[in-house]
């Protein structure tokens, strides 16, 4: 994380927090299989066990932050992927006192997210306020989400309360028929442990503790998640960037606890085009680990610099199309936009990542990710063919993604269809296109289409 990325990422948080008291921010309450919720649950029915994951949910690449905050339009977006932040799986907002639970509100959160389709990944937040308190110390005032995760961010002191709370947590949805929600559509079967570990600079403090405080968290959440739902995947929390300090942290986590998660997970908040995938790859290589990689936290705005060119309206789009493409050409498999909507009175610079302003009016970069999940979200393969020609695998059929110079790939030939960076379409003969920093969508057209 550079200088100028660590002020973006504390305007990303002030704004989040203001986010943070919507309606459809949701608290929750697990239980142990064995014991009676303090308020009860509706009565649970025998019901048979749940649907999958709808297979083309499953299989999108495309996600985002807080999708509940603006659930309806990211749905029509083409969106198919939540992470609520801070979300509602949250220890101590769920099991205020020990040993009570109260699932209502949980239940209402999940209920409303997939009632448009999404598939969740959950973050789990190991702080409750009872638990804490066996620490010495209550924690700092005025940290981001002090109201719903609490001043005091050390690890639990009773690990195998916090695990029952897992496990009770992830029973409750993970559609087995046993235990679960009523009415639960799909199963979430993706479980994040904590968020951004390394962050422990003033406000933006998301934990208090070592490197080997939080590998036991890590372990500790997979063992409770695998116990409940063995088909379940776990996430490591998202590593915030590639700054050297961040890095010191992380090493020992990669080093001896790789078998403690199925998906690596990196955050990149105005980092780079490729949204800090080389260099967290080059990293995962150094353990030895070759897992599936999510881009949990991805961000541009405009009035940054890329290149040592300042980024307007117009490239802003372009830069985030470009991002995740050379991201997905890196083996990335999922990428969590992180800025909708700015809110009416959110920072300048935080309204420059949002792809709709304050306003309601669509920015460029709105158009932008619409052709990407348009045109990319059942991708299969991605490969790079040269600088700035990328092909997609959709459906068995090719899709090229081209900027820069020259003449695209010989691999395009006759009549094509070209669609620019904002969704318009053209019938043109492939001798005709002319590549430039914007880049474009490129089709071969066949008799039968």
């Amino acid at each position: 994380m550079v200088k100028g990325e660590l002020k973006v990422k504390v305007v990303k948080l002030v704004a989040l927090v203001a986010m943070a008291v919507l309606p459809l921010i949701l608290i929750i309450s697990c239980a142990e299989p064995a014991e009676t919720p303090n308020v009860p649950a509706p009565a649970p029915t025998p019901t048979p066990a749940t649907m999958p994951i709808p297979k083309e949910v499953l299989a999108s690449h495309f996600g985002f932050l807080g999708a509940g905050f603006d659930a309806a339009e990211l749905s029509k977006l083409g969106v198919k992927w939540d992470r609520p932040h801070p979300g509602p799986f949250i220890w101590g907002r769920i099991e205020q006192e020990k040993g009570k639970y109260d699932w209502r509100e949980v239940d209402r959160y999940v209920q409303e997210a997939q009632r448009y389709g999404f598939a969740t990944l959950a973050t789990i937040w190991p702080f409750a306020e009872w638990d804490q308190v066996n620490w010495e110390g209550a924690g700092p005032s005025g940290l981001v989400f002090e109201n719903e995760l609490g001043r005091s961010r050390r690890k639990p002191h009773d690990m195998n309360a916090y695990k029952r709370f897992v496990s009770a947590l992830v029973e409750r949805y993970d559609g087995d028929s046993e235990d679960d929600m009523p009415g639960l559509k799909f199963p979430i079967k993706h479980w994040e442990a904590g968020n951004e570990p390394s962050m422990q600079r003033d406000f933006n403090t998301f934990f208090n503790g070592s490197s080997e405080d939080y590998l036991e968290i890590l372990e500790a959440t997979c063992q409770a998640v695998k116990g409940a739902d063995p088909e379940a995947r776990v996430l490591h929390a998202g590593m915030a960037g590639m700054e050297p300090w961040m890095v010191s942290f992380w090493k020992p986590v990669f080093e001896n606890g790789s078998q403690y998660f199925d998906i690596a997970n990196i955050h990149s908040i105005g980092a780079s085009e490729e949204l800090n995938v080389p260099e967290f790859s080059e990293l995962l290589s150094e353990y030895s680990i070759n897992k599936p990689i999510w881009v949990t936290e991805a961000q541009h705005r405009t009035g940054m610099t890329i290149y040592g060119k300042n980024v307007s309206p117009e490239e802003h789009g372009c830069v985030l199309i470009k991002s995740y493409v050379l991201s997905f050409a890196l083996g990335v498999d999922k990428i969590f936009y992180t800025s909708f909507k700015a809110p009416p009175l959110g920072p300048d610079e935080f309204q420059q990542s949002a792809l709709v302003n304050s306003e309601g009016e669509k920015r460029p970069a709105y158009y932008a990710l619409e052709t990407l999940t348009s045109k990319l979200d059942a991708f299969t393969s991605a490969e790079r063919l040269a600088e700035g020609q990328y092909r997609f695998m959709v459906e068995g059929k090719a899709i090229y993604v081209l900027w820069g110079s020259g003449k695209p790939t010989d691999e395009i030939t006759g009549a094509v269809m070209v669609t620019n960076s904002y969704g318009k379409e053209t019938k043109t003969d492939s001798s005709a296109i002319n590549l430039s920093e914007s880049p474009i969508f490129v089709e071969n057209i066949h008799p039968a289409d």
